[in-house]
């Protein structure tokens, strides 16, 4: 029953695997399924003899070994090496054992070792940044498989002496117990597992449809969609873009000049308003709540920032610079025509001479540039 279950689910993953060619955590999940899978048959045609224990310690510890680095990957982490080589050396090390006919109870120590410490680092990785539901019950579920293999190290040879062989510990309620509840576990262990990679390519996927592939911002048509479903209660928003960029791309090359995009995205992400990249290297924020002042405050600061900042590939007197255009909008009125108001005022700061933020005049009528309130003397 088992073997079908882990077989099916492993053609399933596989079959997903080779739709996502770059979620290598399935890879991992699929060759789990698949160890987990030759186990199930083993079991069910071997009686409890050497061949039974020569399979469960070549299988069984790299199914969960695969199944943690399925885990490690599923929450960004990278595949960890000293733990896939140290669980290699505990299995070899019970091959060994078995070899030389060792007691069953030292033979299975290391096996048990390695199968926890895999649980372990997976277990690790996932309590540093569990994610709703799906993460805790897999962590919890993982916490009691490792804790199964655990007990069983001190536990074997207190309760049945060390001279006792696996045929005579396999018909007790305690080794029966242990089977039982890791059988009842690990179904829902792959399935929360599974669950959790295809919510994370979800997410993925609907990211890069939202995103710019190049700064991270809003692209434009997620840009408009968040302006549209505001509700119309006023604020401002900012019009920009880098002055001169032709001359970068020109004379330091594509490369720079998408360098000097991101930058510049960073600088305005770092608002926390929502920024979007309306095309080449034209931007806008959205400033719900916000005054046009308020706003032009910000862009000014901005403008300062992104003029201070420098990029290692260009001349050292080659400065940056980049204008903004400001206009808001009141209560009950569509941002999107302060978008276009905003536009206005960014051709004004451009033509005033760049490098400067431009507010589109609060009746309406003509975009001035915006100067910063002086201090009054005291």
């Amino acid at each position: 029953m088992h073997a079908c279950v882990f077989a099916t689910l492993a053609l399933l993953v596989g079959a997903i695997r080779i739709g996502m060619r770059s979620e290598s955590a399935l890879s991992w999940m699929v060759a789990a399924l698949l160890c987990g899978t030759t186990e199930m048959l083993v079991l069910s045609l071997a009686q409890h003899g050497e061949s039974e224990l020569l399979a469960a310690t070549l299988l069984v510890p790299p199914a969960y070994l695969c199944f943690s680095q399925a885990v490690r990957i599923s929450t960004g982490g990278k595949q960890h090496w000293r733990v896939i080589g140290t669980s290699i050396a505990l299995v070899i090390c019970s091959l060994a054992l078995l070899a030389v006919r060792a007691p069953f109870v030292v033979m299975t120590m290391p096996f048990q070792l390695a199968c926890a410490l895999s649980l372990g680092d997976g277990i690790v990785h996932l309590s540093r940044r569990p994610q709703g539901w799906v993460d805790r019950a897999l962590l919890g579920c993982m916490v009691v498989i490792a804790t199964l293999f655990l007990v069983r190290m001190p536990l074997y040879p207190a309760l049945f002496g060390l001279g006792v062989h696996y045929a005579e510990i396999m018909p007790t309620a305690f080794e029966r117990g242990l089977l039982l509840v890791s059988a009842l576990l690990t179904p829902p262990s792959v399935f929360l597992l599974l669950a959790k990679i295809i919510a994370g390519i979800i997410t993925e996927y609907r990211l890069r449809s939202e995103r710019d592939h190049l700064t991270g911002v809003l692209n434009r048509q997620t840009f408009e969609q968040a302006v549209r479903r505001e509700p119309l209660r006023g604020g401002a928003v900012i019009y920009c873009d880098i002055d001169h960029f032709k001359r970068v791309n020109d004379r330091y090359g594509h490369h720079v000049g998408d360098e000097v995009i991101r930058l510049f995205a960073d600088v305005l992400a770092a608002t926390g308003f929502k920024v979007g990249r309306l095309g080449g290297e034209e931007f806008a924020i959205f400033l719900p709540g916000n005054s046009a002042n308020d706003a032009a405050g910000l862009a000014e600061v901005l403008r300062m920032h992104f003029h201070a900042s420098t990029h290692e590939a260009m001349a050292p007197d080659h400065r940056l610079s980049a204008s903004f255009g400001v206009a808001d909008y009141g209560p009950g009125e569509v941002p999107g025509e302060a978008l276009i108001r905003a536009d206005v005022a960014l051709y004004r700061a451009k033509g005033e001479g760049r490098n400067r933020v431009a507010l589109f005049h609060a009746f309406g009528l003509v975009p001035v540039v915006w100067q910063p309130p002086r201090a009054v003397a005291a």
